[in-house]
């Protein structure tokens, strides 16, 4: 760009206040738009004004990035089951029992490694929790979530097609399988597990349904109150752990006050 346009750009943009400014780092969230929306829904403090079910509205509407729509279906999930098994205090033991001591010596140096045990201490107890795996390509098939207790859950908002169900369970290492998929696919996909093999490594099937009915007790059930904050604070810290770009010109836009701004209409966006 010459120096002369840049200068009247200049001069505009400090003659109303910032307009130009603004439309550029709007120009770069409209890009992100899905995930500006959903973090926009959960710019708020009280937990009882989440709802999922408009946050899952954002993400069949959408026609972002097929990968931003599975981190952001992903973060849902995890947000959830991570909050419960926390605020549930779950504890997770290793155990070697004491006909097995002998073997334990032998190998002790490893097993404090891989087990936290010892032939001086032979239990380890440890707080449960769920993990997400991180970054993936998009294209990927294989395990999205993680516990230290067995489960290994593979999260899908897309079409879930049996033989695709059936490509995923193959390709992770896990006996306890969890999928978590739309309404419509859980049936035919329930119906497929029951007559082969590799379904009894599934532990279950969560549709939207279910994370919908899960979300409403946690936001405004009986236990409302221990749940909700906490469940709320879990899903802005992952949305803004996965998506730091847009969280940050999110909030950079807030405090420069450019959401309140009214630009003229050749600098809207």
């Amino acid at each position: 760009m010459p120096a002369s346009h840049l200068k009247v750009l200049d001069t505009e943009n400090k003659r109303l206040g910032g307009v130009i400014e603004r439309y550029i780092y709007y120009r770069f969230i409209e890009r992100q738009e899905l995930v500006a929306s959903v973090i926009r829904k959960l710019d708020i403090d009280n937990y009882e004004l989440l709802r999922l079910e408009n946050l899952l509205a954002l993400i069949t509407d959408s026609t972002g990035l097929r990968r931003s729509i599975d981190k952001v279906y992903e973060i849902i999930t995890y947000s959830l089951f991570e909050t419960i098994v926390c605020s549930l205090e779950v504890e997770v033991s290793v155990k070697i029992p004491d006909k097995n001591i002998k073997l334990l010596e032998e190998f002790n140096d490893l097993a404090q490694v891989l087990l936290g045990v010892s032939a001086v201490n032979t239990t380890s107890i440890t707080q449960a929790h769920i993990y997400r795996v991180g970054v993936t390509n998009a294209a990927d098939r294989g395990l999205d979530i993680w516990a230290n207790f067995g489960p290994a859950i593979q999260v899908k908002h897309l079409t879930l097609k049996p033989k695709l169900a059936e490509k995923i369970i193959d390709q992770v290492e896990s006996d306890h399988i969890v999928i978590v998929c739309k309404d419509a696919e859980a049936s035919v996909i329930q119906s497929v597990i029951q007559q082969i093999s590799w379904g009894q490594r599934v532990r279950g099937i969560v549709k939207e349904s279910d994370l919908i009915a899960w979300y409403e007790k946690c936001l405004r059930g009986k236990f409302a109150k221990l749940l909700g904050q906490n469940l709320l604070s879990q899903m802005k810290s992952d949305f803004a752990n996965e998506f730091p770009h847009v969280v940050e010109a999110f909030n950079f836009c807030k405090e420069r006050g450019y959401s309140e701004m009214q630009p003229p209409p050749f600098w809207e966006i």
